[in-house]
């Protein structure tokens, strides 16, 4: 029988917090888009891992490779096209609320091995989107 996790956001924010620490104390430089990327991915990793189980985490998340932080996107390349699908589908909203324990500005998207050259147009048209997503949010008030 499966058991139930209970995510705890305090623990995360503590994670985190531990985390930029050491972090500070290597003199490595979070301002890089490509080592935030790593660096956040490898947090956000660790916390899918507790919240879905090891077996759920190796089957979607292990293959899973960290790009670039763009326009507050943390770009995530996976083997194809199907698992960025599946992952989107049923974990998107999982990885998204993690993610803003860590920074609440920040945002995921997956692309697969064979879009990965897209990725400069991708972060453009998500930064563009949610630009519009903003102004249609203006004009409904």
């Amino acid at each position: 029988m499966k058991k139930n996790r209970v995510i705890k956001p305090k623990h995360f924010k503590t994670h985190w917090t531990e985390r930029q620490a050491k972090l500070k104390e290597k003199s490595l430089n979070l301002a890089h888009p490509v080592v935030k990327a790593s660096y956040t991915w490898s947090i956000l990793s660790e916390q899918l891992c507790d919240v879905l189980g090891p077996e759920v985490h190796h089957q979607w998340f292990k293959e899973v490779r960290p790009l670039v932080i763009s326009h507050n996107v943390l770009i995530l390349e996976v083997p194809n096209h199907f698992s960025a699908q599946w992952i989107h589908t049923h974990y998107h909203e999982l990885i998204d609320v993690l993610l803003s324990v860590l920074d609440k500005r920040l945002t995921s998207f997956f692309v697969s091995q064979h879009e990965r050259h897209n990725v400069p147009k991708i972060a453009s048209l998500l930064v563009e989107s949610s630009a519009s997503e903003v102004n249609r949010k203006g004009e409904d008030e």
